[in-house]
């Protein structure tokens, strides 16, 4: 079944998504020493998005880095079901230090340290909150497969637990358990406006479960993502609702002669349960949101350039009284 699942041709499905990208193919060279692939994990504007920007862990290949990441998010309230009732523009700007760290050859853990610049428009006022945000840190651990041999073939230098001996599969799968520390403040007062999400933090503990897949053959591959957020309860009894994530990615490898270049296409969603006062759900608290994604990766040395947008394909957002414009996420990763 394993064999059957490593041999999966996918060429046929991504064919169609690259058209695009592979007039650009006759420009290519040699592949540069490290192949870097694109992976967003994404969460919704309820607690998570004011937490770590709602924008991924980082790669899941051999690379690791730290870096720096610029995320702009865009979102209009409105407050009532009145064609005049009033309506606030929010822009969230989240500016993190990140970084995935290798403990071997199969355990690495990612940080995610945020620190939020909130604005709230009014027609009549603009309100301001900053500070230091939830910080994230996950503990991934990656499991190998590797490539059969055919029936004819023994190998006889093969030692049990000696993996580099072995040809490594084009599939990856790594599980992660992770948390999300309360060291963004939180404010009850700001729990009574149109949208409760507009906060530094949100003063839980909240535990993170994901699992990752990637696929790639030559110059084509797939990042698949499926991550559940369980949100506990802060001191002042209130609990964002727990939450399920989903994202795939799609990527061409571009390399050129010292660098490599990695456009990708992407969808991602988000459903997320009501939030909790006093053990008791609020009404339209809950809700679900579908995400298009595209942008570019580029290295050079050892430095990685990234950018990409992302925008809503449908949603329903408290009770459609919050709506989702656009997010944009730039960010220069050192490799390690």
């Amino acid at each position: 079944m394993i064999h059957v699942f490593q041999n999966f041709k996918i060429q046929t499905i991504l064919l169609g998504l690259f058209a695009l990208f592979c007039s650009i193919q006759n420009q290519a060279a040699t592949i540069p020493p490290h192949v870097h692939t694109p992976l967003k994990v994404f969460c919704d504007l309820c607690g998570c998005s004011t937490s770590s920007g709602s924008s991924g862990f980082g790669t899941l290949d051999n690379l690791s880095f730290v870096g720096l990441r610029y995320i702009y998010q865009d979102y209009e309230s409105k407050d009532g079901i009145f064609s005049n009732s009033p309506t606030s523009k929010e822009r969230f700007n989240t500016y993190q230090v990140w970084g995935r760290i290798p403990v071997n050859d199969k355990f690495y853990f990612n940080a995610i340290v945020p620190y939020q610049d909130l604005y709230r428009h009014f027609e009549d006022r603009t309100e301001h909150i900053n500070g230091l945000g939830d910080i994230t840190v996950i503990g991934w651990y990656q499991l190998k497969f590797f490539k059969k041999h055919k029936a004819h073939e023994v190998d006889f230098n093969h030692v049990e637990g000696e993996d580099d001996e072995r040809e490594l599969s084009a599939h990856r799968l790594n599980v992660g358990i992770g948390l999300k520390l309360p060291t963004g403040e939180f404010e009850d007062m700001l729990t009574d406006r149109i949208n409760p999400g507009f906060q530094v933090g949100t003063g839980t503990l909240d535990a993170i479960f994901s699992v990752l897949h990637s696929y790639s053959k030559n110059k084509l591959g797939v990042n698949t993502s499926a991550t559940y957020y369980l949100k506990t309860e802060n001191k002042n009894e209130y609990r964002f609702g727990n939450q399920f994530s989903f994202s795939s990615n799609v990527y061409y490898n571009l390399p050129l002669e010292k660098s490599a270049f990695s456009p990708f296409l992407g969808i991602s969603g988000d459903v997320y349960n009501s939030i909790k006062q006093f053990n008791e759900a609020l009404p339209e608290t809950n809700g679900n949101i579908v995400n298009g994604a595209f942008g570019s990766e580029f290295m050079i040395d050892q430095f990685i350039i990234g950018a990409n947008y992302t925008f809503p394909i449908s949603q329903n957002l408290f009770g459609e009284n919050v709506t989702s414009k656009n997010r944009f996420m730039v960010y220069l990763n050192y490799v390690l």
